[in-house]
């Protein structure tokens, strides 16, 4: 708890620090966004569970000016499937490969999206797994049920799995000026660049915008085995049958004699 204590006091300062210094350049600005993240480096080793990051920044705003934060992962291939009941069993009968996925959207802001900015402009800024550009080769299936209900079955499954949310009050908004939120990182995270976005808003209008990152990789010896399974897959896959046979032998052995 004192820990926790002591990191929000140090980015409220730091963010009243930002806050004095873009003060110096509003004249030659209307609006001034400052933002940053508390490490931009994220190491995934074997014991890796998590973690949370802490943004913060300052802007030169009005009291009810409002933020959103959208934070994106690696695209990648991801699918979704359709199942159906044929003959008491459940089946997949369809599926749709999406090209260009993120491995992780999050949006935070300090109200709900619907309050804050129209569907239009959410639309032009592509807010919102919506409006995103996701590219699929899937020609069989028409373009309105592909941004329908695959692009919702996508969704579900991605929060599923904790990676795609929408947090809607989870941006602190003091006085017009200072903004802080906690980014939580789970586990099944994949390694690479995440780029961040930070709008400030007034009245559905966007005022100003701020990119950041951060670098999320595999660390010790799980990261060996990474690299070795992307770089060398093939005599990847010939060591995990030997392993996965190798295994079943000795099991076997060991019940034998059990």
């Amino acid at each position: 708890m004192a820990y926790q204590f002591w990191q929000k006091a140090l980015a409220t300062l730091i963010g009243v620090l930002y806050l004095l210094v873009a003060s110096h350049t509003a004249s030659a600005q209307d609006n001034v966004l400052v933002a940053d993240i508390s490490e931009e480096q994220v190491a995934i080793t074997t014991s890796f569970h998590g973690t949370q990051l802490l943004l913060f920044g300052a802007i030169s705003g009005e009291k009810n000016d409002d933020i959103i934060v959208i934070i994106k992962g690696p695209d990648g291939p991801i699918a979704t499937r359709r199942k159906e009941k044929v003959g008491g069993i459940w089946v997949n009968t369809a599926s749709v490969t999406w090209k260009n996925a993120p491995s992780y959207y999050q949006i935070f802001s300090n109200r709900p999206l619907g309050e804050i900015i129209p569907t239009s402009e959410r639309n032009r800024l592509k807010i919102g797994y919506r409006h995103l550009p996701l590219l699929t080769d899937d020609t069989q299936i028409p373009k309105a049920e592909l941004d329908g209900e695959w692009r919702d079955a996508l969704a579900r499954t991605m929060s599923t799995a904790d990676l795609w949310h929408n947090h809607d009050v989870a941006v602190s908004v003091t006085g017009g000026a200072l903004f802080r939120l906690d980014v939580p990182l789970p586990k099944n995270i994949r390694p690479g660049a995440y780029d961040i976005r930070v709008l400030h808003l007034r009245d559905g209008v966007l005022l100003s915008e701020k990119f950041n990152s951060i670098n999320v990789q595999k660390s010790g010896f799980g990261a060996l085995i990474y690299r070795f399974a992307h770089e060398y897959s093939f005599f990847y896959g010939i060591f995990a049958v030997l392993f996965a046979v190798a295994s079943g032998w000795l099991a076997a052995v060991a019940f034998r004699r059990a």
